[in-house]
């Protein structure tokens, strides 16, 4: 159990600062889009406030408050390039597709200053907002300025927004003229307000932190929402792991304490970060905990010394043969282990991962997936039954350089890569050869998707919501395709998303471009006769805001016939609090051939 099931919360309410429900709304964002809204707009606007203040959260919000008179592109890494800027700038407003990175800088200055043009004679007016504006030179400061207000009809329309600390001071007294709003910490009651917003966004039903604790973390924090969830946070986990649910001041010291010191946790160290009084008795009763554990695992190791020894298991068949009769020869050692017991199903000791992995959110019948335990080194083979998830088979590795979603095709086809989202390292050909050679014999299918993570992120519990949008979102996608609603398709994916096919490079596709081209389809293609698998949906256990929906595609119409595997990429839109279509990768039967 961890501390989300304790409090009976459905997520961690200190560990989202984006999704929308967790968005608390300060006077100051309602001063910024009431700025940005009236005429004429300011030129020049510095949104200041101290470092975890929340200002990399307001500009990420503003786009989705403005979005019906103003239209914000966020840059949230600011470069020394002028064109990286530019770039950044032009993916915000949706037109990803002009920015590859062969794209030289004049093109992209062609590119904003008609996508500007475009804006301002639609009625909208354009912001630009660059957090952590600070690092931005004065040349390239000089540059934006000049570039939003480049055509006389732009003025009062554009608006270059920084965020940055109150210091250093902005440089140089030519950019003094701006005008300044400040984000305050946020008072005692706004944290009270902050605090019991986000938990009970989490699920919470009741009030866990005390007043007098909230009033310590208003006070152990100075109103800064990064230090209010850190403390929050530790707080939980702290309550947690003391068997309490009320989190009152001595819990917020002791989370403050180890924040500051974690190599010291103690009852003194707490003492001394946030100056409450630990009771005495708390204190003094540590020799008596540490006596009481002692003797417990004394009396462990006693028991586990007399206790009567169990004759050992013949060894287990090999996993590429079928289990032996009692008249069967001895088999070969095996390259992998079968199947846990139906007495203790998928409770392999040593294993440490749950019956069914919670990231593995459906299996269709038949259809196989590898969870591997990279902590302990192992995996499992789950596969799809017609009633439940059954465990296939245990093995060793493979050895993946990092955590997340892979694809990996069977050695003997042409799809010798191995495919994983975000893209990353892929992983050597030896490991692919390695894996499939422990599994080739019942294995059907040349494509293996695999979730690999440590241990405490194997065991975290989906979001009880996520498997059903999914599903709701695939049922809209396959219809929209069968009867042509092309307006629809295009709403379920991301603007800009990407495209994947093996053996070519990425596409970036806006959602413009992309409606353009499904219309032209529908009006060409005929009737439309489409057969989609049930999907295997897998959620990325480090990412709780991202899904894949794996399944195979027939597509017959008079323009195209297609078979193969379509892999959809769900992630949640924290503006919009929803899943969209982020990237999809298409592979296509032949590919799968040898």
């Amino acid at each position: 159990m961890d501390y989300e099931a304790f409090f009976k919360l459905k997520e961690r309410p200190f560990k989202t600062p984006l999704e929308a429900k967790f968005f608390f709304r300060v006077p100051t964002f309602d001063l910024l889009g009431q700025t940005l809204i009236d005429t004429p707009r300011p030129e020049f606007l510095i949104l200041r406030g101290a470092a975890g203040g929340g200002k990399t959260t307001l500009l990420r919000r503003l786009p989705w408050a403005l979005r019906e008179k103003v239209m914000v592109a966020p840059i949230l890494q600011t470069g020394s390039r002028l064109g990286d800027i530019l770039r950044e700038a032009l993916i915000g407003f949706g037109l990803g597709f002009k920015c590859s990175p062969q794209i030289p800088e004049e093109s992209l200055l062609g590119f904003f200053q008609n996508a500007v043009s475009n804006f301002v004679e639609s009625g909208y007016g354009l912001v630009l907002a660059a957090d952590a504006a600070l690092t931005l030179t004065e040349d390239n400061l000089s540059d934006l300025l000049h570039l939003l207000s480049l055509e006389p009809q732009w003025r009062g329309q554009t608006t270059f927004l920084a965020a940055a600390r109150p210091h250093p001071a902005w440089p140089g007294p030519k950019f003094q003229t701006a005008q300044t709003i400040e984000l305050p910490a946020l008072d005692l009651s706004q944290t009270k307000e902050y605090v019991r917003g986000r938990m009970r966004a989490a699920g919470a039903q009741r009030d866990y932190f005390t007043e007098e604790a909230l009033s310590a973390l208003h006070k152990l924090s100075q109103g800064s929402p990064a230090a209010i969830n850190a403390l929050g946070e530790r707080a939980l986990l702290t309550a947690w792991a003391s068997g309490k649910k009320d989190i009152t001041p001595a819990f917020l010291a002791q989370a403050k304490a180890s924040l500051d010191n974690p190599l010291e946790i103690n009852p003194q160290a707490a003492k001394k970060a946030a100056g409450y009084k630990l009771s005495r008795q708390k204190i003094h009763s540590w020799p008596v905990r540490v006596t009481l554990a002692v003797t417990m695992i004394l009396a462990f190791s006693l028991v586990v010394a007399f206790w009567p020894k169990t004759p050992p298991r013949a060894q287990d068949p090999p996993l590429a043969s079928p289990a032996p009769t009692e008249t069967a020869p001895p088999p070969p050692a095996p390259t992998a282990t079968p199947a846990a017991a139906p007495a203790l199903p998928g409770q392999a000791p040593g294993l440490g991962l749950p019956t069914t992995p919670p990231a593995l959110l459906s299996l269709p019948h038949n259809a196989m997936a590898l969870v591997v335990n990279q902590s302990l080194g192992q995996a499992r083979l789950w596969q799809g039954q017609l009633r439940k998830t059954g465990l296939k088979a245990e093995l060793t590795g493979p050895e993946l350089p990092e955590p997340g979603l892979y694809l990996v095709g069977r050695p003997k086809s042409r799809l010798s890569l191995v495919f994983q989202y975000p893209p990353g390292q892929e992983v050597p050909k030896e490991v692919g050869e390695k894996l499939w050679s422990q599994v080739e014999t019942i294995v059907p299918q040349d494509i293996l998707p695999m979730i690999v993570a440590d241990s405490d992120l194997l065991v975290r519990p989906a979001p009880p919501e996520a498997l059903g949008v999914i599903q709701e979102k695939l049922k809209a996608w396959t219809s929209s395709q069968e009867v042509k609603f092309t307006d629809n398709l295009a709403q379920l994916y991301n603007d800009p998303f990407i495209f994947y096919e093996p053996g070519q490079k990425p596409q970036t596709i806006g959602r413009e471009n992309f409606q353009v081209a499904l219309t032209s389809e529908a009006r060409t293609s005929g009737d439309v006769k489409l057969a989609i698998s049930e999907p295997l949906i897998m959620l990325d256990p480090r990412n709780h805001n991202r899904a894949w929906a794996i399944f195979s595609l027939k597509y017959d119409s008079r323009l195209r016939h297609d078979i193969g595997l379509r892999t959809l990429i769900f992630e949640k839109n924290l503006l919009g609090d929803d899943w969209v279509i982020k990237a999809e990768l298409w592979i296509r039967e032949n590919t799968l051939r040898s």
